[in-house]
């Protein structure tokens, strides 16, 4: 019989400490808070800034002091693990010094994996490819030193791991040069030269891309990035009034964290991720900056039931993670960490569904009559489902009045 034994790993941002890129790029002092100290709202009842609790402040990573506690916190909490984002360029590292601080200090007392935001460092925050700050290049030698770099925290006795394997998420795989022989090279060298074998996570942001593809053990998809869309927008008649100057783009929470709820499970392994809330208004400013209207404290717990349900049903113990975002991207505004507005009552919630049973999973989620309504919401009726069915990736086109004519009821036009 299926138990809860889920964990909860979410992402970490190490950008709250003051290092020397920073200085040159945005002004001497430059943190992550610096970005969310002056945020405004823009409507009424339009949550920013999002100011964090007393009882940790606006922290300086550099204090290894300041990680130590947000790991007692965390698992006090019911977080199981930390993944960290690793920003690496080439052998050029940023934002390394908390990270570093963690590895040689024992006493931040949680297990981690790392996540390589293997994307550029731009201005817009973006990962694009306009105003780069810092490229992402490769070259003949990289993979081997990448591993290199990576084997002091494989070795560590809290890295996560899933069958001895440590557990690394790569944000962009399809960016890497040569995907395929990129993994196989990385399996190779850590095998040959340190006798480790990898447990390769593909992270699903802009693409749906199976692991399989490039040679992965898994994907993770993320949220709320990875489905986001049209099917996602807030109603027109439910949108606030913003000022001529702002450009904002308006999802509804709601809407978004129903396809994941109800997106079916891949055939291959697909590692979960919820989110408590987002609003990058702190970092874009009244540059089109994106939000998911409606978030709330109830909508996020029944979220995470139902997530942690899935997640359980579809993995073996070992791998029972579901990744949140995040544990502290406040200029995202999405952090499990206490603020001024709410505590700790999203830390509160995931400790309360981390210690439910089975039973009360089943029965703490969202009722079968809400599900079926989204389901027809944002799926359609059952002739667009068939039709989705039998064409997961090429485009359909359907001839509406054709339908209409042999089915009797109206359909709409699909595409994917």
């Amino acid at each position: 019989m299926k138990q809860n034994k889920i964990k909860y790993i979410p992402l970490y941002l190490p950008q709250f400490h003051t290092f020397k890129e920073n200085d040159e790029w945005w002004g001497k002092g430059f943190t992550e808070w610096t970005n969310t100290k002056p945020a405004v709202p823009f409507f009424e009842d339009h949550y920013q800034p999002h100011e964090p609790h007393d009882d940790i402040g606006y922290y300086d990573l550099s204090d290894v002091n300041v990680m130590i506690k947000q790991a007692k916190m965390a698992k006090e909490y019911g977080i199981y693990g930390f993944s960290y984002y690793y920003y690496w360029f080439n052998g050029k590292k940023l934002m390394e010094k908390p990270l570093e601080n963690m590895l040689h200090n024992k006493a931040v007392d949680i297990p981690f994996c790392l996540f390589w935001a293997n994307h550029n460092w731009t201005r817009s925050w973006d990962a694009g490819n306009k105003e780069v700050l810092l490229e992402q290049t490769y070259d003949e030698s990289t993979n081997e030193r990448f591993i290199d770099d990576l084997v002091p925290y494989f070795n560590d006795e809290r890295y996560i791991r899933i069958d001895n394997k440590p557990m690394l998420l790569i944000y962009q795989s399809d960016h890497l040069p040569n995907p395929k022989k990129t993994v196989k090279e990385w399996r190779k060298y850590a095998k040959e030269k340190y006798n480790i074998e990898l447990y390769l996570v593909t992270v699903q942001q802009n693409n749906l891309l199976p692991p399989q593809l490039f040679g992965y053990d898994a994907a993770m998809e993320t949220s709320p990035n990875c489905r986001t869309g049209k099917s996602s927008r807030l109603d027109i008649n439910k949108l606030p009034k913003l000022p001529s100057d702002v450009t904002m783009t308006i999802y509804d929470y709601f809407k978004n964290i129903f396809l994941y709820i109800l997106e079916k499970e891949e055939k291959y392994k697909r590692f979960n991720c919820v989110y408590p809330m987002w609003d990058n208004t702190a970092r874009r400013k009244k540059k089109l900056p994106w939000m998911f209207y409606g978030a709330t404290p109830d909508l996020f717990e029944k979220f995470l039931v139902e997530m942690t349900r899935k997640t359980i049903n579809h993995f073996d113990e070992k791998e029972q993670f579901l990744f949140i975002n995040a544990w502290n991207e406040w200029a995202e505004g999405t952090h499990l960490e206490p603020d001024k507005k709410y505590g700790y009552t999203y830390l509160e919630i995931c400790k309360k569904v981390k210690n439910m049973s089975m039973e009360e999973l089943k029965t703490n989620g969202f009722d079968q009559k809400t599900k079926r309504e989204m389901d027809r919401k944002l799926n359609g009726i059952w002739p667009i489902k068939l039709l989705k069915a039998l064409n997961p990736i090429q485009k359909v086109r359907i001839n509406r009045d054709r339908i209409i004519k042999f089915l009797g009821i109206p359909v709409y036009k699909y595409t994917k």
